[in-house]
């Protein structure tokens, strides 16, 4: 792997970027592009950030998703991808990445399949870890609002510094950049505290249909379409669901299994200790040990099968 100087060294050779996210984007994928843009712009260069989806509203405090576009229109020097494990989570705008002779990717999943020229991939709690990194070693001043853009990445990936991927350096990482001006307060209020009446809602409708398996080492939410429309709630506001399923203290792996189309449902991993990356790639999917996704296709009741045998076979 390429070390960070020679990386910086790399990305200081062109002038503009296009810097891609991942699709259904959360709080590290923006946090991660937006700050990079800003890092770069700082520099003198041109960058704009794209995504494959829209961003959701609950970012828009953060500043700047306004800029995110969802095509790719015009010629850059170099393309960037962050937080993106591998190509099929860039979505449609891989098209325009796969076609580029200067690509990199800047990621902290240990499931990162190196699809780019240069590949950047530190194991990190957050992929904004590593773009602290990068903007450093590319000698950005870090401003207030780089710093908040940072922590919101760090915030979200870690729960507000609570998951078990919280190392010392996440707190060194974020110590730095509250001294930079960043309000953590902020972040954890909009991020962790307020809500929606309909997401107060649709929450207390799929834990009342909480399923558990396994002796009770495995609880699955089940989100479906017609429970966030009754709810009057966007799909995008059941992030979060999942921790609250793993705090069951019986439960070691909580799943979610959300419906995306027909026949079509994503799924997400958390465990205590159980390495779910294990399991997410039995599926075609991956992440990190104690935090997954895939995707399934089937009937429902097929796909919980599938996932609680494939469970079973990786529970510590």
């Amino acid at each position: 792997m390429i070390t960070l100087n020679d990386l910086a060294l790399n990305i200081n050779r062109y002038n503009s970027f296009a810097i891609v996210c991942h699709i259904r984007p959360d709080g590290d994928s923006v946090g991660s592009s937006l700050a990079l843009k800003e890092g770069l712009i700082s520099l003198g260069k041109r960058a704009d950030v794209f995504c494959a989806d829209a961003i959701p509203d609950k970012f828009a405090f953060i500043g700047g998703v306004d800029g995110f576009s969802t095509k790719i229109d015009g010629e850059y020097d170099a393309f960037i991808s962050v937080d993106c494990a591998e190509e099929g989570r860039i979505g449609d705008l891989y098209f325009d990445f796969k076609k580029q002779k200067n690509t990199f990717n800047i990621d902290h999943h240990i499931s990162n399949t190196r699809y780019a020229k240069v590949n950047y991939v530190v194991d990190t709690s957050s992929n904004c870890e590593n773009i602290f990194d990068v903007l450093t070693a590319l000698g950005v001043s870090i401003t207030k609002d780089i710093a908040n853009k940072l922590l919101l990445g760090i915030s979200t990936d870690t729960g507000n510094f609570a998951h078990k991927n919280v190392t010392d350096n996440t707190f060194l990482v974020a110590s730095k950049l509250v001294n930079c001006g960043g309000d953590i307060n902020l972040i954890h209020y909009e991020m962790f505290k307020r809500q929606s009446k309909a997401r107060a809602k649709l929450i207390s409708k799929v834990m009342s249909k909480l399923r558990y398996a396994l002796e009770d080492k495995l609880a699955i939410a089940v989100i479906n379409n017609a429970d966030i429309i009754e709810a009057g709630a966007k799909p995008d506001e059941t992030e979060g669901f999942i921790d609250f399923v793993l705090s069951i203290d019986c439960v070691e792996v909580a799943a979610s299994i959300m419906e995306v189309g027909d026949k079509k449902y994503k799924i997400s991993l958390r465990s205590k200790g159980t390495n779910v990356n294990e399991i997410a790639t039995v599926f075609g999917g991956g992440g990190h040990v104690l935090a997954s996704g895939c995707m399934i296709n089937g009937y429902l009741e097929d796909v919980i099968d599938k996932l609680t045998f494939t469970v079973s076979q990786y529970m510590v």
